[in-house]
């Protein structure tokens, strides 16, 4: 079925039956999130006053069927505010570099290791696992940790953020909890909704893709 033909009233249909994930493809993914998570936990910074304080994810709950892209947030010790991420540089070289001698991810096959300069800084790989036919993109972005443990930022954060003074979306990976706050606690049809917008870009805006 294409979107673009299917009728308001088939909507709910057409998500269940060709936007949710497989649950074979989806255990997959899975599998390797946790393996990298491990590797951000343990041997991410090794020799380094270093540590990674919390790993969240974007899209939690809304992935599509079938989506081999996986975005995952390391908020680092060493970031204390938005302005003080200086070395960012450094900790994405570093970054590349232990990938690349981590063994847990050279099993699954690890490629092309690049950096990802956009509106944020990134590291992204590819790998592959036994069972899909392509690989796996991950994109690892470390970010300053400005949540409260128990709620949402505080007032100072968003001077911190409006005097930091860096392009829009600049930051957004710091407020990836948000994000995936609000789409955990919403009900199944707004998460429908959601993976029908991300669907409608990706034919819309790259019809190679999706």
């Amino acid at each position: 079925m294409e979107l673009f033909y299917t009728p308001a009233s088939k909507l709910d249909t057409f998500v269940a039956k060709c936007l949710h994930p497989h649950k074979e493809c989806k255990e997959e993914v899975l599998e390797a999130v946790r393996t990298v998570k491990k590797f951000l936990w343990q041997q991410c910074f090794p020799g380094k006053n270093v540590q990674v304080l919390e790993v969240g994810a974007f899209g939690n709950g809304t992935v599509l069927r079938d989506s081999t892209e996986v975005e995952l947030v390391a908020f680092l010790s060493c970031f204390r505010s938005f302005r003080e991420t200086e070395d960012l540089d450094n900790m994405l070289d570093q970054l590349s570099k232990t990938l690349c001698s981590c063994q847990g991810l050279l099993a699954f096959d690890l490629k092309d290791v690049w950096l990802v300069e956009e509106v944020f800084c990134a590291i992204a790989f590819t790998i592959w696992t036994k069972n899909l036919e392509g690989p796996i993109t991950f994109t690892i972005m470390p970010a300053y940790r400005d949540l409260v443990p128990h709620g949402g930022p505080s007032a100072e954060v968003y001077v911190d953020l409006i005097e930091a003074r860096k392009p829009p979306g600049n930051f957004s990976p710091s407020f990836a909890k948000l994000q995936r706050s609000f789409v955990k606690h919403r009900p199944a049809k707004l998460k429908s909704l959601l993976r029908l917008v991300k669907h409608w870009y990706l034919k819309a805006y790259h019809p190679g893709s999706g």
